[in-house]
Parts: structure tokens; C-alpha cells; sequence
């Protein structure tokens, strides 16, 4: 076997540079290459100077790429990828012939600083066939479901050796069955080469009692996004000339997939895409674990994307890196859907909006009229009757129920037992074209808790998503303000 260096490149990136996103070089593969080795040398400066490596085959497609999680220093990344081996991130396959690209990623780029690019090749063992990896796996199917729709609690943020995780998939599977989760999103950054592996354990029983959705988190320079339900690689390098956010939504649309906006103010990380329209975004992380008072910016946000008539769905991450340390531990905040335990029945509930998020806390909120009835993700219709909130909780502490109308925090009330619960809150003037949404939140001891309505992301034990207001179905006048009623039943 010949292993031999194809393609050397060392430069100083100059901070005059700085408005670039990639660094792309063209390599020509002929037939016959077995194996591709590609090493990236560099000073890592934490959020400063930070550098990503790639290899995308002659159809565009993604067949390994390295991150570089750790300490800053001098750091070298490396990755292989051939027929019968790919490293972690990588799918193994032929490489055929043509141009490849061999991608820097720019990741955090705000000064200058020199690397050092390698990539080698040995030859196959024998002729590979014509093609390589395919854009299109086969879409693994859940189990059908056993009986109805019910309460299902599940992770949608977590990440594997696949990309930027410290944990291989069978050691995240046990962590999430561990924290009783039903369902499990690995949304690893750029690449779908977990969802073989995860096909893998759900054939060997590995994943027995865990509905596993395939994800990928698109990680841009401008944000991030968890793409849920897919078929193939969407295209995640959304930074460059030619393919944008818009166009990749597009595409997780075609396959009938979610996506949804991550951290939508974490820094660098924060959400600042201008390139798409917010009813692109199916879903967004309105609880990220790690995130303290950026959740309460970002349901600031969902308020004024709910308020303008986008039906985004909230949901929750724990952005799981480490599931052996307590700050990435599964289970401590999760998103709750009922829905069949099936892939389609999870997305399905995530898409209608028929979910809620917990730090513990269970609360379902549904609206009814004379005129009919609704769940979470409903539009109830109106008539000349007033409408009723019901709301079902079951709270492991002492609490406070916030209702919030139309962004508006609306009603509030104490629930001074544990356990479950049932509240009715009515508005006896419904308009149209309004939408309510709870919270539940631990009790405080503060004498001015009640003057100053206080609530944020550290007393956080749920939210509900909305229920919303259909048509009147009388010709009375709908201009009048609401009030609030609050018999318990």
C-alpha cells in the first residue's frame, strides 16, 4: 500500500480576512484511492481563532469533517474516511474520482493566525466501485405504535463522538434511558454519519425503549439550527455563495422535517441569520439548560414571533455535550409531546404545536367555548359564551401559575400543593386572533414577589405552548378588553 501527500497549504490568515467564512482547496481524487487522511495544524485562541476541517466529495456531499472541542494551544486536527473505515464524523464508502473539496471552517474568526493543511491518500485494495457515499440513507422506520397518544418526555439537543461530544452513541442511549426519556434527537454538528450507527443499535435492540429522530444541528457563523425528521443531508454549510439558510430549509421541508432556531442569544452563537423568513422555523429553544437568562430574552422573542402569527413550536434542550456531568446530565429539562411512540407521531406533535416544556413540572393547557374545544397547537372558535383555560398541572413544589395573553402576562395565581392539579381561568371577553400560553413557576418568599410579578429562567418549572383563538361565530362586538376569572375545577 502507497500513502503519499497530495495536497500541502500553509498560510497566515490576515485579519484584514476576516469577513471570509471558508477557506475551500480543490483536490483532484483519481480512480483507485482508498483511503483519504486530512490533518489541520493551528494555535487554537478560544472564540478568537477557531477552525473546523472538512472534506465534501464532487456531488457536494459531506463525508467527514472535525471539530475542535478542548483547552486553546496548539491543537492538530485529523480524519480519515475510505472504504470500511471513516473516523468519528465520517461515512465510510468509496471515494470516487473527481474534485473534491477540502473545507477550513472559519468557525470563531476574529483575528488573524497561521495553519497548516495535509491531506494524504493510499490506494484501495481493489477498484472501488464508480460511485461513493449517497446523499439518501434509507429512512430506518419506528415500530408501529402500540395504543393511543400519550405524554412522552424527550431530549432534542445532544451531541456524540460524531461531532463536538465526549460520549460514543451507546453511552448517550444508555444516559438518555437512564433520565426516562422516551425519545432522543443526537443532532450532531454539520454530519448525518451517526444515523447509520443509530439504525445499527435500533436493529440489535440497542435502543429498546427510545424512539430515536434523526437530527443534525446546521451550524453556521450566524447562528445555529436543529434540523429534525430527515431522509438525507440537507446541505449545512449555509455561509457561502450559492446556498443559504432559506435554501437548506427548504430542502429539510422537501423531506418533511423540522427546523428549529437553537440559543437565539448565546453570544457568537446567537441567532443573527438574515438570510430566510421566520416561517421557515418550525420550532424554537425557548429552555436551553446552559443558557440561564438568555431564556428569558429568548421567550421574549417567541412572544413576538407568537404575537405576529408565526405558530413556532417551543421546545427545550440540554445541548448534552458530557452526559457524565451534571450541567449536560440528561433529563432536567425536556420537551413533552403526546403522541404516538413513533418518529412520525413525536414529529407530528412537535409540528402541531401539542407539546410543552419541563424542568420537572407537568402542565397542558386547553381552551373551550360553546362553540367547540382545543388543545396546545389548537385554534378554539368563538361564540357569545366566555372562554375557559383549563389548566392540568402536577408540580413538585409549591407554585405560581402565569397566564400570559398575547404576549401580556394576563393572570396569576398560587398553587399551594404539590402533586396534580386542575385550574380553570376564563376571559369573558375573547378576541379573535389571540393566544395564550402558561408557565408554571416555584413559589417565592419574596414580599414583593406579587407587586413585581417576578418569573425568569431560575424559578422556570414549565411553559405550555399556545392555544389560540379561531373565528366568531356571532356578530357581537369583539373590541371589548377581557377579564379574568378564576374558579378552581
Amino acid at each position: 500500500m502507497t500513502v503519499s501527500r497530495v495536497l500541502r497549504a500553509a498560510h497566515t490568515i490576515e485579519p484584514a480576512s476576516t469577513t471570509e467564512q471558508y477557506l475551500d482547496h480543490a483536490l483532484v481524487l483519481p480512480e483507485g484511492v482508498g483511503t483519504l487522511r486530512v490533518e489541520l495544524d493551528f494555535d487554537k485562541v478560544t472564540d478568537r481563532f477557531q477552525l473546523y476541517a472538512a472534506a465534501l466529495d464532487p456531488d457536494g456531499f459531506l463525508r467527514g469533517h472535525v471539530q475542535c472541542p478542548g483547552d486553546p494551544g496548539p491543537r492538530r486536527l485529523a480524519f480519515e474516511v475510505g472504504e470500511g473505515r471513516a473516523s468519528p464524523g465520517c461515512h465510510a464508502g468509496p471515494l470516487p474520482p473527481g474534485e473534491w473539496t477540502i473545507r477550513i471552517d472559519l468557525d470563531r474568526f476574529t483575528q488573524g493566525g497561521r495553519y497548516e493543511l495535509r491531506v494524504f491518500v493510499d490506494e484501495a485494495a481493489a477498484a472501488p466501485p464508480p460511485v461513493g457515499a449517497t446523499r439518501t440513507a434509507p429512512h430506518h422506520t419506528t415500530k408501529p405504535s402500540d395504543g393511543p397518544p400519550t405524554w412522552l418526555r424527550g431530549e432534542l439537543h445532544a451531541h456524540s463522538l460524531h461531532s463536538d461530544g465526549s460520549a460514543d452513541l451507546p453511552t448517550l442511549l444508555d444516559a438518555a434511558r437512564a433520565a426516562g426519556l422516551d425519545f432522543l434527537a443526537v443532532s450532531d454538528h454539520y454530519t448525518s454519519s451517526h444515523w447509520a450507527e443509530l439504525d445499527r443499535l435500533e436493529d440489535t435492540g440497542a435502543a429498546e425503549g427510545l424512539v430515536l429522530l434523526r437530527s443534525i444541528e446546521l451550524t453556521s457563523h450566524f447562528g445555529h439550527a436543529n434540523l429534525h425528521g430527515l431522509s438525507r443531508w440537507p446541505g449545512t454549510y449555509v455561509d457561502a455563495d450559492g446556498w443559504d439558510f432559506a435554501d437548506a430549509a427548504r430542502d429539510v421541508h422537501a423531506q418533511n422535517g423540522l427546523v428549529g432556531v437553537n440559543h437565539p442569544f448565546s453570544g457568537r452563537q446567537a441567532w443573527r441569520r438574515d438570510d430566510h423568513s421566520w416561517h421557515d422555523i418550525d420550532l424554537l429553544e425557548i429552555d436551553n439548560f446552559g443558557q440561564g437568562a438568555n431564556n428569558d430574552a429568548a421567550l421574549g422573542l417567541w412572544d413576538r414571533l407568537l404575537t405576529a402569527g408565526h405558530r413556532i413550536t417551543g421546545v427545550a434542550g440540554t445541548d448534552c455535550h458530557h452526559p457524565e456531568k451534571p450541567e449536560h446530565r440528561l433529563g432536567q429539562v425536556t420537551t413533552v409531546v403526546r403522541a404516538t411512540r413513533t418518529r412520525d407521531g413525536i414529529l407530528g406533535a412537535l409540528r402541531s404545536g401539542v407539546a410543552y416544556v419541563s424542568r420537572g413540572a407537568a402542565l397542558r393547557l386547553s381552551a373551550h367555548t360553546g362553540a367547540g374545544e382545543c388543545g396546545m397547537g389548537g385554534a378554539v372558535p368563538l361564540d357569545d359564551a366566555p372562554l375557559h383555560l383549563d389548566v392540568r398541572l402536577d408540580t413538585p413544589c409549591p407554585a405560581v401559575l402565569f397566564v400570559l395573553r398575547d404576549g401580556l402576562l394576563w393572570h396569576m395565581e398560587p398553587v399551594d400543593t404539590e402533586g396534580p392539579a386542575r385550574l380553570r381561568v376564563t376571559d369573558r371577553r375573547p378576541r379573535p386572533g389571540t393566544y395564550y400560553r402558561a408557565e408554571l413557576h416555584t413559589a417565592s418568599d419574596d414580599p414583593y414577589f406579587w407587586a413585581s410579578c417576578n418569573r425568569s429562567h431560575a424559578s422556570a418549572l414549565a411553559v405550555s405552548n399556545p392555544v389560540w383563538t379561531g373565528t366568531v361565530s356571532s356578530a357581537r362586538a369583539q373590541d371589548a378588553a377581557g377579564g379574568a376569572t378564576s374558579p378552581s375545577g
